[in-house]
């Protein structure tokens, strides 16, 4: 089984200019995702993608020795779904049905290798289609999603699913970064 990531990072952002590399503790919000991914027991370098239309974002990544997914202008406006960024990234990669594909948020920088590691466990135990992580209300907050590759084809409801549940603020005002800096 092959496992693949891909962290999302488009320049766009409209309450926080330039959000996934704003500074947090003067590190740049992607680098925590970046991070905990690379601390997981399940990811490798080799299969971790970063999709991106942002040049300082590229330069991240190539610094990082990562694989860059130039996003193409079509695919990093505001109204573009994550599957179509994602089925982007995965066209050129040979997968099979049951491979797992991450999708970590690079504005969740209270992410962990260990919340990684368990979204893709609680996938693998139970079989299951898809993981995400929740908040304590039960939302779907996106910092992390576990897919098959079958998800990606999918027409409809997908049945099969997991949650696993965090406190993570995902980053999206000057404010959420002043409530990071006292808990981080």
């Amino acid at each position: 089984m092959k496992i693949i990531t891909i962290i999302p990072a488009r320049e766009g952002s409209k309450r926080l200019k330039h959000k996934n590399i704003y500074p947090l503790k003067g590190k740049p919000l992607i680098e925590y995702t970046i991070e905990a991914a690379l601390n997981s027991k399940y990811i490798d370098v080799e299969n971790l993608y970063i999709s991106t239309d942002f040049k300082k974002v590229v330069e991240i990544a190539i610094n990082r020795n990562l694989n860059v997914h130039i996003r193409p202008k079509i695919l990093a406006g505001d109204k573009i779904w994550t599957q179509d960024v994602i089925d982007e990234v995965i066209k050129n990669i040979p997968l099979e049905e049951d491979d797992l594909i991450i999708i970590l948020q690079a504005n969740s920088p209270q992410m962990t290798s260990e919340v990684i590691d368990k979204c893709i466990d609680k996938t693998l135990k139970h079989n299951l289609w898809e993981v995400h992580t929740v908040d304590n209300n039960l939302i779907h907050n996106g910092a992390i999603q576990v897919i098959r590759k079958k998800v990606c084809n999918h027409k409809g409801k997908v049945n099969h699913n997991g949650f696993v549940t965090t406190d993570w603020i995902d980053v999206h005002t000057k404010e959420d970064i002043e409530i990071l800096e006292k808990i981080i």
